[in-house]
């Protein structure tokens, strides 16, 4: 039996120990820090995410104003008033949070790239190079600080800069987002090329592309402004040898080609050497249909109905094969017999059709030529042949 003398110091320090920790408790309960805002904070983070903007907004309103000291609400009202279309009032609120005093190093980095933001969704260009200089190095291990970077690049219209830009985030940034900004590179220089080529620059265009050469995913389009370069040079030969020995297993980019192609072979009289190329073409299982209806089209020029109805039975049935697709060929045979019922009737129909030429489905700008980055919303990959917002190819 433990005797009450030598139980004693024991049962003290035990007692000792739990007032110790139920004061700590107490202290940790009472003093633990709330949201900037309480609930109107994170409800407005909610919506947010949900893609409830004017709510959030409205909410991040209420905390800012019920609690003026807050950092993080203004910081995040800012960023959401530019992404609404208001920079302007989003580069006041960020620049009022410069001169706090209290501010840690990871809060004066979010708010100076939220301020470059600012700046470069007003254009004021020379704004947001300052205050990106400003930052300290550690910014460059953001993602953030290098897209902002390239978007003041591109936008005071220094497109060498701007590409270096991409290629040195591909190397120094973020390790997840270096995939994606190798691509951007790749992307950039190769609009660019495409740009140098149609313009008959092939200099440019040549220099262009062997600073992508080694890039992944590149060879096709690559091959596309080579050939495009050939074309424009009226280099019919090198232009049909590029396309039969690159283009051949990238229908995207042979469709894109094409009409560039055929136009540069009538004019030298050599019109039938695409015909080769298309049959090749059309036998892949992913090429569009109007490869089919430019082979059907060519044989139809050529005299050989029989080859172009045997290749359109060929095709029937796919989802892709509609009236709309098949309308250049189907107005070949209305011409051909102008008197005919079927003829009047065609006269009468106004076909669907969708938008001409390439479309951003980010921004909804157009263009003559297929793109691979947008000067616009400055996307990348959004192009896509008469598309539309929101349309995916």
């Amino acid at each position: 039996m433990i005797e009450v003398a030598s139980f004693l110091p024991l049962a003290v320090g035990i007692v000792v120990l739990v007032a110790a920790g139920f004061a700590v408790y107490l202290t940790f309960k009472t003093n633990k820090p709330t949201p900037p805002g309480g609930g109107n904070y994170l409800h407005a983070l909610e919506h947010w995410i949900e893609g409830e903007l004017p709510e959030a907004c409205t909410l991040l309103q209420r905390v800012v104003h019920d609690d003026p000291d807050a950092v993080d609400p203004f910081l995040q009202l800012g960023n959401l008033l530019r992404i609404q279309g208001d920079p302007e009032r989003a580069a006041v609120l960020h620049r009022g949070l410069t001169v706090r005093s209290n501010l840690t190093m990871a809060q004066k980095l979010s708010i100076g790239l939220a301020l470059a933001e600012d700046l470069n969704a007003l254009t004021q260009w020379e704004g947001a190079r300052d205050v990106l200089d400003s930052l300290p190095r550690t910014a460059m291990a953001r993602s953030r600080y290098w897209k902002a970077r390239f978007h003041q690049w591109h936008g005071i219209g220094d497109f060498p800069e701007a590409a270096r830009t991409l290629r040195n985030a591909a190397r120094q940034g973020q390790e997840k987002d270096r995939s994606w900004f190798n691509a951007a590179y790749a992307s950039y220089q190769l609009d660019r090329a495409l740009d140098y080529a149609l313009a008959n620059n092939g200099g440019e265009a040549k220099s262009l592309l062997k600073d992508v050469r080694n890039l992944p995913g590149t060879q096709s389009r690559s091959a596309l402004v080579r050939a495009i370069m050939a074309a424009v040079a009226n280099d019919a030969g090198a232009a049909v040898s590029i396309a039969s020995d690159s283009l051949l297993d990238s229908p995207e980019e042979l469709d894109v080609f094409l009409p560039l192609l055929q136009e540069v072979l009538l004019q030298s009289g050599q019109f039938a050497r695409s015909l080769p190329i298309l049959e090749r073409a059309c036998q892949t299982e992913n090429a569009p249909p109007s490869l089919w209806i430019d082979l059907a089209m060519l044989y139809e020029k050529l005299g050989h109905r029989d080859k172009a109805l045997r290749l359109l039975e060929n095709k029937a049935g796919r989802k892709q094969f509609t009236p709309d697709a098949a309308a250049p060929y189907l107005k070949m045979l209305v011409d051909d017999v102008p008197d005919s019922d079927f003829a009047k009737v065609w006269k009468m129909l106004s076909m669907p059709s969708g938008p001409s030429g390439w479309g951003c489905r980010k921004c909804g700008r157009r263009d003559e030529r297929i793109r691979w980055f947008c000067p616009s919303c400055l996307g990348f990959h959004t192009y896509g042949a008469g598309c539309a917002i929101g349309e995916v190819t």
